[in-house]
Parts: structure tokens; C-alpha cells; sequence
């Protein structure tokens, strides 16, 4: 049955469980590995939940050290991440093609005039309004401050489209250049004061927003639109517990694989604003059953962006809120120690920001305050994110920034350049924690593999020692076969079908990384149906099986 099945358990499995079965050791069932969950259980009404971000902030801010080590759950037995309303597997297990990269989300809406603005915020770092365009659809629009035109919207969209591009829910955002006469006040649109409370908007008060959005020839200015997600809004996702009224909800977030890998890819993006008021749930209905699906949002402080202003040079490599012995190290450091980051050279292009992959350390990334599944993580966590990050050729991440729309071709050349340097400092770094092989298949009577730190160029082959065994499905018991090579054993040839077979498979320059892989004999051939990982950890060995 496998990892997976611990989140889809209805009331009927719960209480079949109650009754012993001899099939409680069983390490793999007939549908292992499971590519997509089973269809979600139904959901209730349920209320839209609000998140104080400055509790939020502070909360998670006491809590910067790592967690103990918990295997990752929402896995199937290969150790991937099967599709669900959290995550649909895409570009690294498909290739997307360049329209389909650039696409996104969606390209097909694409707000068109005359908008009628429903409401606005004037106050806050990052003034925004919401607007239905003539088709009626709502839009959530943000700017970009006067120093930096183009910086935050294209972050906004660039990143959107690459987290969908991995397998994410992400809003489809656009890059629009409408004008002021483009635009009518709704009769009841309100706006949020300077304390909080809704008043009624004037005309005036959208002036106000626009005039301080940067204008171009014409007098029309840049804003980013951003589609209102489909379904019933019902507020932000924690990145640690669990929602207590989505029954489908039963894997703390904290050991999700999805938002464990996210810290690298994160990272690779230097989204330091991943926080839970940066996701959304929504309750959608799909032949007539309801159920959440999970959304990750606003990326205007991402690459190297920080919505209303340039990222500063301290984020991404520290918490906003020094831990104590950050505290200290200044105190003892009397001003006489500059670290790197602190002496990096940004390039003088406005629409990029600041972004760069020189001082870049990607597993001392930090986002702006802790993240509870970031600490979470495990090497083969980081793996896979890993693997999501080095699937975009340096052409599939020029295809994406073109989307920014910058009018400076110099920024298209530097984000590209910038991109392609963080995500191979992510494979050096991440693919030398475990044993990278994958892509595990059996042909010609031999287990074939890829080496991805080979792959990808970051260091030479390397020597590998195999040792095969059959397993005893039921109580877990390996028996020892003669075979020391990629070849099937002899053994395999008149086994019945449902035999299952292991090659364990470890390095010789780090004997305690290993991988165990487990096939199974099918009627006229073999298929790959689980993936064990070890790694150590200073002195400890960390095993991950399933």
C-alpha cells in the first residue's frame, strides 16, 4: 500500500484496520508506485480563515533551529510526489515545451478594457486595487515602485510561471500597459484607510494609486493583473499542522515533500517571501464533488525584488529577526568582518533588482523569517527539489524571463545568466548529499540509471558496488542472490510474476550513501516499483525506506 495511502484512509479502510491482517508488514501493493492520488474526499462548508502576519512573523521567528528527522510523507514508494490539489508533476517529469513554459497558468485572459476598479489600498508598501475587466472577471492588479519600473511585476509573473512550470497552483499573472481613461469607478468600490477600515474610494483616491505607478510614452503605465484564482477563497495554508476541516488534509504540512523541496527551489528563486499569507486555499467543485486546492501567491518580492523597493543584500542569507548568536556575532565583530554577501556588486539595471549568484550559498539560504517546513527538510527532500530546479536548460529559464517584459534587454541576458548560475550551485550542492542517481529502468535483462551529479557536468563517473537479494514482500526479509553487476541475477528468470527483487546500490567514496532500488516481476517483464535512500548525517545514518 505504501506511504501514500496514510492520506487517503476513508472511514470504511479506518475500520478494516481495526482487524489484524496478515497484511501489515507489506512493503509494496499492486498500484505501487501511485503517480496520482485517488480523488479527494468531499469537503463541508467551510469559512475563509485570516492569519495576523505579524503573529505570524513573530511565532515563527522563535523557532529558527532545524527539526528533528521525520521521513517526508505525501510520497508515493519512489520517493516522488504524485499529483494531488497541492502539486502536478511537470516540467522535470515532462518536458514543457516553450509555449507551454511562457504560458504558465494561463495566457488566455488577459484583462481587456474598459475595467471597472472595485476596490483599492493606497496605504501600505505596496498600493494595489482589484478591477473586472469588460468580461466581468476579477483582477487583482499590483505596480512597481518609481525607482525600479519593471521590477516587481516581472518578478511577479517570471516566478509564477516557473512555480507552475515545477508543479505548483499559481495564479495567471499579466503585464499590462493600460491608460488612466481605460478605467471607471465602481459605485460601491471601497478602499482600506491608513487604520484598516474600508471607506468609500474616490476617483481621487485612484489618482492617487496611479500617480505613483511608473508611466511611459503615452502616458500609459505598467500594472500587473493577476486572474482571481477558481473556487471559494477560504484563506492561507500553514506550513506546519494540518486543516482541521479538509478531511483530505491529513499530512502535516511540515512533512510534506512538496513544501519540504520548496525551500530549494525557493532558494534558486530567492522567493525570501514564502510565508502562509503567501498561499491561498479555495474550495472548487469538478463533477459535483468539493474539495480544496492549494495555491502559492504573490512573488513581487522574489529574484531580486522586494515589491516596493530592491531586495536588500541581507535577505535570503539571514531572518529578518537576527537569531541570538546573529546577534552576538555582530556585537563581537565591532564592524571589522564584512561578510561576502554584504561586499557583492549588483548590476546597475533597475528592472532587475538585487539578484546575484556569487556570494549565492544555496543551503544557507534563508527566507525572511523561518519556515517550519524549510526546517524540515531532509537530504532527499533537497533532492528533489533539486531535481525540479536543474530540469530548466539555460533556453527553457531565457524563455521564462522574456515573460518579464523588460524594456532593457540587458535585464532578459542578466536573469537568465544569474539563474542558470544559482541552479548549478544548487545541483553541486544538493546532488553531493545523497547517492543522485535516478531515472531507475530495467532493459535488455540490465538495471540502467542516470547519474545526475554526471549528468550535469558536476563531477566525473564514480564507482558504485551492487549487491542483489530477493524481498519477501510480506515480512520484509532480503535473501542474499549471487549478482554483483547491473545485470539481473539468474534468480530473476524463473521467479513467478509478483516476485520482488532489491540491488542495493552504494558509493564507494561515501559508503553510507546508498539506494536500494525494487523491482518487481510482471508476466513478461520487470518495472521499478519502490526507491530507498541513505545518507549520513555527521555520524549518523539516515534511512528514508519506505
Amino acid at each position: 500500500m505504501g506511504k501514500i495511502r496514510q492520506r487517503v484512509l476513508t472511514p470504511a479502510i479506518l475500520c478494516a484496520l481495526l482487524i489484524p491482517t496478515l497484511l501489515q508488514g507489506q512493503k509494496f501493493y499492486r498500484d505501487d508506485p501511485i503517480r496520482t492520488l485517488p480523488a479527494p474526499l468531499a469537503v463541508g462548508e467551510m469559512r475563509n480563515r485570516n492569519l495576523d502576519e505579524v503573529v505570524d512573523f513573530f511565532l515563527e521567528s522563535a523557532h529558527w533551529t532545524p527539526r528533528a528527522a521525520t521521513p517526508a510523507g505525501e510520497v508515493n514508494t519512489l520517493g516522488e510526489v504524485p499529483d494531488s490539489a497541492w502539486f502536478t508533476n511537470r516540467h522535470a517529469y515532462r518536458r514543457l515545451t516553450r509555449d507551454e513554459l511562457q504560458r504558465g497558468a494561463g495566457n488566455r485572459n488577459e484583462p481587456v478594457p474598459p475595467f471597472t476598479v472595485v476596490g483599492g489600498k493606497a496605504e501600505g508598501i505596496s498600493p494595489g486595487f482589484r478591477m473586472r475587466d469588460s468580461a466581468g472577471r476579477m483582477y487583482f492588479v499590483k505596480s512597481d515602485p518609481l525607482s525600479n519600473p519593471e521590477m516587481a511585476t516581472a518578478a511577479d509573473v517570471i516566478v509564477s510561471k516557473f512555480l507552475w512550470a515545477i508543479g505548483y497552483n499559481t495564479p495567471e499573472n499579466y503585464i499590462i500597459y493600460p491608460h488612466l481613461e481605460d478605467f471607471r469607478l465602481a459605485d460601491d468600490a471601497t478602499t482600506m484607510g491608513p487604520y484598516g477600515r474600508d471607506r468609500k474610494m474616490t476617483w481621487s483616491d485612484f489618482e492617487a494609486i496611479v500617480g505613483n505607478i511608473p508611466h511611459y510614452e503615452g502616458d500609459a503605465f505598467r500594472i500587473m493583473a493577476s486572474l482571481a484564482v477558481a473556487g471559494k477563497p477560504v484563506g492561507p495554508f500553514r506550513y506546519s499542522g494540518t486543516r482541521s476541516d479538509d478531511p483530505n488534509d491529513i499530512v502535516p504540512h511540515e512533512n510534506r515533500r512538496d513544501l519540504r523541496g520548496l525551500f530549494v527551489i525557493a532558494a534558486w528563486l530567492n522567493h525570501t517571501d514564502a510565508k502562509a499569507n503567501n498561499s491561498l486555499d479555495t474550495v472548487v467543485e469538478e463533477e459535483g464533488l468539493r474539495y480544496v486546492r492549494h495555491y502559492l501567491i504573490d512573488f513581487a518580492s522574489a529574484l531580486g525584488s522586494d515589491s516596493d523597493r530592491p531586495k536588500d543584500a541581507r535577505l535570503g542569507h539571514k531572518f529578518m529577526l537576527p537569531t541570538p548568536s546573529e546577534a552576538l556575532g555582530r556585537i563581537l565583530a565591532l564592524g571589522f568582518y564584512a561578510p561576502k554577501w554584504e561586499r557583492v556588486h549588483f548590476p546597475s539595471i533597475p528592472a532587475v533588482g538585487h539578484l546575484e549568484a556569487e556570494a549565492f550559498e544555496p543551503e544557507r539560504w534563508k527566507s525572511d523569517y523561518p519556515n517550519p517546513a524549510f526546517l524540515s527538510r531532509l537530504p532527499d527532500d533537497e533532492y528533489w527539489g533539486a531535481k525540479q530546479v536543474l530540469a530548466f536548460s539555460d533556453d527553457d529559464i531565457r524563455a521564462i524571463v522574456e515573460w518579464g517584459r523588460f524594456s532593457d534587454p540587458r535585464a532578459v541576458d542578466y536573469l537568465t545568466a544569474t539563474l542558470a548560475a544559482r541552479r548549478d550551485k544548487i545541483g553541486r550542492t544538493f546532488f553531493s548529499k545523497v547517492l543522485p542517481l535516478d531515472n531507475f529502468r530495467i532493459e535488455n535483462g540490465e538495471l540502467h540509471f542516470d547519474d545526475l551529479a554526471v549528468q550535469y557536468n558536476f563531477r566525473s563517473v564514480e564507482q558504485y558496488t551492487m549487491r542483489w537479494s530477493r524481498l519477501d514482500n510480506g515480512t520484509g526479509r532480503h535473501e542474499v542472490l549471487v549478482g554483483t553487476s547491473t545485470k539481473l541475477p539468474i534468480d530473476t528468470a524463473g521467479a513467478p510474476a509478483g516476485t520482488y527483487f532489491a540491488a542495493l546500490i552504494k558509493s564507494t567514496k561515501v559508503p553510507a550513501q546508498t539506494v536500494t532500488v525494487y523491482i518487481r516481476k510482471e508476466q513478461s517483464a520487470f518495472s521499478v516499483v519502490g526507491i530507498d535512500r541513505t545518507w549520513s548525517r555527521q555520524t549518523e545514518v539516515i534511512n528514508t525506506g519506505n
